[in-house]
């Protein structure tokens, strides 16, 4: 998770950042759901596609 903060500090598009912030927030959480996350990503996937490629490598480690 330190890496994908590391990820959000550099980003300037606020819109991103906002959504990365919320994504990250989310995955904290006990109760989430695959969906939650699921919808956040294609959120993000919908603004900008390379933010997603570059941030799957924080998710699945």
């Amino acid at each position: 998770m330190a890496d994908l903060s590391s990820y959000i500090k550099d980003v300037t598009d606020q819109e991103i950042k906002v959504l990365l912030l919320k994504l990250k927030n989310e995955m904290r959480k006990e109760d989430v759901t695959w969906e939650q996350i699921k919808e956040i990503l294609a959120e993000i996937k919908s603004k900008d596609g390379s933010v997603l490629k570059d941030i799957i490598p924080f998710l699945v480690d």
